[in-house]
């Protein structure tokens, strides 16, 4: 067959639709991209890898046409703090968000209150503990879960958790101290949530306020008593104060815990005004901070048992954390 001057209009011809057929061709034409069908999995443990399987992905074309399930490359971030990544699927130049959510290993259900084994004979058991603090205590990057819902699962303790996140002992005038240490535990009296005498008053040494050591103020001379002279827009003046009117209402055994080790030196001198106080008041300290043997662990461990430099997950505060506040409780009440 003879194609004469026709030829290289043909070839042209083929040349383009052989082009066009190729992927990616289109993909200078993409206006956006939509997700018409999200992956089939979008909950992961840490660790896990991102499986695109199941992701549907839509390309709409500058003329409004649709290039339906095109094929995406795709990169995931890494994940948050809150466990929140976000799946960037690209084709064309354009990209489209896909967030899905990473658990840490140590908030997974076997490390869950709901999994959490009675011990047949603790000593703790039907004893009433009131817990007063902050996220740590509450129990933020562990799904509510602390060391005080361990407690009660575990030992069959009744405990109390007044603990709000981001609040400070200091108690600040105006909004800020509306909901500090001094003014919820306040109200906590007031309103009699806790209807008996406690065994024993836990106090966090909260991390909040190691970022204002400007405040920290002075521990009182060892002859000052009366809950009135503290100050309670200081650190140490709220500490003695929540500890005299403690003893005030209920006349219990009173503790102090701290945080583990995190190497922050506001938190340091934060220790020393709890020595002194701790020294003054009778209160018992659960130092989990300068406690070398307790923080000498192995890394795996620590990121099994820390979500991050300040809160535990579940399964650092029931397999780490709760054994010392059993012993420390069981020791104290054995007195």
């Amino acid at each position: 067959m003879f194609f004469g001057k026709k030829l290289p209009a043909l070839l042209a011809a083929l040349l383009l639709a052989v082009l066009t057929a190729m992927p990616g061709a289109a993909e200078e034409a993409v206006a956006k991209l939509v997700i018409a069908q999200p992956p089939e999995k979008t909950q992961y443990v840490e660790g896990e890898p991102f499986d695109p399987a199941g992701a549907v992905i839509n390309a709409v074309l500058e003329d409004g046409s649709v290039l339906e399930g095109v094929d995406c490359a795709w990169t995931c971030g890494e994940p948050t703090p809150n466990g929140s990544c976000v799946v960037e699927f690209t084709y064309g130049g354009k990209s489209v968000m896909q967030v899905v959510f990473y658990t840490k290993a140590g908030n997974t259900e076997p490390y869950s209150v709901a999994a959490t084994e009675r011990s047949p004979d603790s000593p703790l058991a039907g004893k009433t503990f009131v817990f007063l603090g902050s996220s740590v205590t509450y129990g933020a990057s562990s799904g509510k879960e602390s060391m005080v819902d361990f407690l009660a699962a575990r030992d069959g303790a009744v405990c109390y958790k007044e603990a709000v996140s981001g609040t400070t002992l200091a108690c600040p005038k105006g909004a800020n101290g509306r909901k500090s240490y001094v003014t919820r535990f306040e109200k906590f009296l007031a309103d009699g949530v806790c209807p008996v005498t406690p065994d024993a008053f836990i106090c966090q040494l909260s991390t909040n306020d190691m970022h204002h050591p400007e405040t920290f103020g002075a521990v009182t001379a060892a002859d000052v008593r009366d809950k009135e002279a503290f100050d309670r827009e200081t650190t140490f003046g709220a500490m003695e104060y929540i500890i005299a009117l403690a003893q005030e209402q209920w006349g219990c055994p009173v503790l102090f815990y701290t945080n583990t080790n995190m190497g922050n030196a506001a938190y340091e001198a934060m220790l020393e005004g709890l020595d002194a106080i701790a020294e003054k008041w009778g209160v018992t300290v659960i130092d989990l901070y300068r406690d070398e043997a307790f923080n000498d662990i192995p890394d795996e461990a620590r990121a099994l048992y820390m979500a991050d430099e300040i809160h535990p997950t579940k399964a650092g505060y029931r397999d780490w954390w709760l054994p010392k506040f059993e012993a420390a409780l069981t020791e104290l009440l054995s007195k």
